[in-house]
């Protein structure tokens, strides 16, 4: 996947997820725990919304890990890696689960905070985060300026007093417009899209002159390749020394649904970390002229390789609009 360019491509999804979602998924990781360790289910269990996946996975995990003598979840915590610590054969290993409703894909690796190349310390000295580089730049009130040069919203619209939320409605009204062919809607967001364009590129050639972490680069890539992206959770483990020893055994198990099937694929990521640390002698992030990402690469004798490319992308109604965040593509599939 080398030189990447689509900045919108869809690819694996795990849908951000709500406190009773993420109960649903605590609850089948337990019961994920119970399977492997012989224990009874209950209701609670088997009226899991992820019960299938749940059973599938330990189904998957039985096979691949014989004579299990141990299993506990591990929960959710800051500051330690994988849901599940098991035993097997007298070795410890972690393994951590994820489900999705759709089909597994290839490319997206995480969808990660909008401020994540600043708020990691992958930079020395006080560096502008992207949402702050945007409030200098007054990014909210060009936008409703431009959203303003369209004079015909409906009057519900005009009504809503939030002016965070009559920003979205309006340009959800224009991109509904614009999906029926209207001139000036499509002309509207075509020029919103294009000046955050210039936004973004502007902000990360900032980034490229500023002094890089390199310890902290090779860190931050190692815990997206294990499918840590929780910004709690970054900021937790890469300020930890030896946080890599902790999951250089961690497994990762992708339960996906397939034409009503649940499809299980095991990743063994410590072993691919390795593979990697040890290839490169150190790593860097590049930033491509008028492009809107930037990449980290692996260095090894003057010689580059792409492993992540970071696009600055908004998730929601239109390019420029509403959730800002970081798309990862991992570029090593």
């Amino acid at each position: 996947m080398e030189g990447v360019k689509d900045e919108t491509k869809e690819g694996i999804k795990f849908k951000n997820m709500g406190k009773h979602e993420r109960q649903s998924i605590k609850g089948a990781e337990k019961t994920i725990v119970k399977i492997l360790g012989s224990k009874n289910l209950n209701s609670s269990d088997t009226k899991n919304r992820w019960f299938k996946h749940a059973f599938f996975i330990a189904k998957k995990i039985g096979k691949d890990f014989t004579k299990i003598t141990f299993a506990r979840h591990l929960g959710n915590r800051y500051d330690n890696t994988g849901d599940i610590l098991t035993i097997s054969n007298g070795k410890e290993i972690l393994i951590e689960v994820k489900m999705s409703d759709t089909k597994l894909g290839v490319g997206t690796k995480a969808n990660i905070s909008q401020n994540a190349l600043t708020e990691n310390y992958l930079f020395s000295g006080n560096i502008k985060s992207w949402s702050k580089f945007r409030e200098e730049k007054q990014h909210d009130k060009w936008v409703n300026d431009y959203l303003g040069r369209y004079t015909k919203y409906p009057l519900k619209i005009y009504k809503i007093t939030n002016l965070i939320l009559q920003k979205e409605a309006k340009a959800r009204h224009l991109r509904d417009l614009k999906k029926k062919r209207n001139k000036i809607a499509t002309d509207i967001l075509g020029l919103i899209r294009e000046k955050d364009r210039r936004e973004k590129i502007e902000y990360l050639a900032y980034l490229d002159v500023q002094k890089q972490r390199k310890d902290m680069i090779k860190r931050f890539l190692i815990l997206i390749i294990l499918g840590i992206h929780k910004k709690e959770v970054i900021q937790k483990l890469i300020q930890k020394d030896n946080f890599f020893q902790e999951v250089k055994d961690l497994i990762v198990y992708y339960g996906n649904l397939d034409k009503g099937k649940i499809i299980v694929r095991k990743e063994d990521v410590g072993e691919k970390i390795k593979k990697i640390l040890k290839e490169y002698s150190e790593f860097e992030i590049i930033f491509p002229k008028e492009l809107t990402h930037c990449k980290l690469v692996g260095v090894r004798g003057g010689k580059t390789k792409s492993l992540l490319q970071i696009v600055l992308h908004w998730k929601n109604i239109a390019q420029g609009i509403k959730t800002p965040c970081l798309n990862i593509f991992d570029l090593t599939v």
